[in-house]
Formats: structure tokens, C-alpha cells, sequence
């Protein structure tokens, strides 16, 4: 939203451009990342509630309900993924695929003083740096060999980016809540600020890691799915 903000209200002409630049790069994710995962996100609550979860009675029912929609009516998850690999990573010369590594780095060096979140930190910075190697492997691939090879597999490199801007947006709140926990002496708050870094410290060390086997899968120009053939359906 202050992408948006940016690009209507902004006095500077270099910050509207820049602000485009890095929404029209993270549309793709920003469309398809939140469609796919909230609707996990939701049938994990009613697992959690077990049969109770499944009634009316309780809200999480209604939430799955509700949240079920976005990947059906956002469902060109394929789509958004050949665009975000195969058309807004590679115009302007990698322009704005640029300028979200810029944005993360910039993040990532404002919580180094942090003892709690350097660590993140530098899982972050690792994962951006296998980001970018599959990234020039798969452009180049588009380039001297199959097109249509490389973004055969682009829904896990839309997951792969998104799991990544996730945990970006991530050490983001973990900086607030870290300090908002210094500042306040109510046990309402403490408990609401170590939440937040709890759920951070989760998608850090069972989410996030899961680009490696998406990378491999990437790297390796896999042709399961390009090989498929309609009639062995």
C-alpha cells in the first residue's frame, strides 16, 4: 500500500519510478503468494480444532470458507509465475529484481546491532544470495537454451521469491516487536511482542528453508512436468 501511496503522492519523480518498479515486480507474489498460503494457513487452523474447527459454530469455518475463493478466483498461479520469472525479473535489465534485493539489504543491515535478529538476518541474506544464483541460471537458460524449459517449473520460483519477501517482511516486525518489548512493562503486551518473534523464529526455521530443495529443483532445469505428455493422463 505505500508502494501505492508512493507512486500518487510523491513530490520526487525517482521515488514514483522506483516505487512502480518495485510494485510491478512484486505484483506477482503480492497476487498469488497470500492466495495460496492463507487458504493453507486456515485448513491448518481447523486441524488444529479438529472436529470442532469443521462446524459453524466456530469462525475458523467460516475463514476456510471465506479464504478458499482467493486461489480460485486468483488461480493463475501459472500465469503469475511466468510473468514474474519469464517477463518482470528480466525487463530493464533485472531493474527491479534489483531494487527488492536493495529494499532486503537495507533491512537485513538495520537490524545488525541486534543480537536476537542478526541471525535471521543472516539467513535472509543467504537465501537472497541463492535467490539470485537461480535467478541468473534460470535467465541465461531462457536465453541459450529452452524457454519453455526454464519456466517449466516458475511456480517454485514464485514460491521460492515469496517465502523470501515473507521472511523479509518478517525481520521487519520482528525489529518492531523487539522493540516494543523494551519499551513496555505490561505482561498483555510482553506476551503479544514474543508471539510476534516466536512466529518469526517459526517461518525462519521450518518455511524459509524449504527454497534450498525449490533452488535444486530450479537448477537442475527438472523436465518432470515440461516432459508430460497428455495422453498419459
Amino acid at each position: 500500500a505505500h508502494l501505492v501511496d508512493d507512486i500518487k503522492t510523491s513530490d520526487s519523480p525517482e521515488r514514483r519510478a522506483y516505487a512502480s518498479l518495485l510494485l510491478d515486480t512484486l505484483i506477482p507474489i503480492i497476487k498469488t503468494w497470500p492466495s495460496e498460503y492463507g487458504c493453507k494457513a486456515n485448513s491448518m487452523a481447523i486441524q488444529v480444532m479438529g472436529g470442532a474447527g469443521y462446524v459453524n459454530e466456530h469462525p475458523v469455518e467460516m475463514f476456510y470458507r471465506d479464504n478458499r475463493l482467493n486461489p480460485i478466483h486468483e488461480g493463475t498461479t501459472g500465469i503469475q509465475s511466468i510473468d514474474l520469472l519469464g517477463r518482470k525479473i528480466q525487463i530493464k535489465e533485472g531493474a527491479g529484481f534489483k531494487a527488492v534485493l536493495s529494499e532486503i539489504h537495507a533491512s537485513i543491515a538495520a537490524v545488525q546491532d541486534s543480537e536476537y535478529l542478526k541471525d535471521f538476518a543472516f539467513q535472509l541474506e543467504q537465501a537472497c544470495v541463492q535467490l539470485t544464483t537461480t535467478t541468473e541460471l534460470l535467465s541465461a537458460a531462457m536465453v541459450e537454451r529452452n524457454i519453455d524449459l526454464a519456466l517449466s517449473n516458475s511456480v517454485k520460483y514464485l514460491d521460492m521469491f515469496g517465502n523470501i519477501v515473507i521472511a523479509w517482511t518478517w525481520l521487519k516486525l520482528g525489529a518492531v516487536a523487539e522493540a516494543g518489548l523494551a519499551n513496555t512493562e505490561h505482561d498483555q503486551d510482553r506476551d503479544f511482542y514474543k508471539g510476534k518473534l516466536q512466529a518469526m523464529q517459526y517461518f525462519y526455521r521450518f518455511e524459509l528453508p524449504e527454497i534450498y530443495a525449490w533452488a535444486a529443483l530450479l537448477s537442475d532445469l527438472d523436465d518432470t512436468c515440461y516432459a508430460m505428455q497428455k495422453e498419459w493422463f
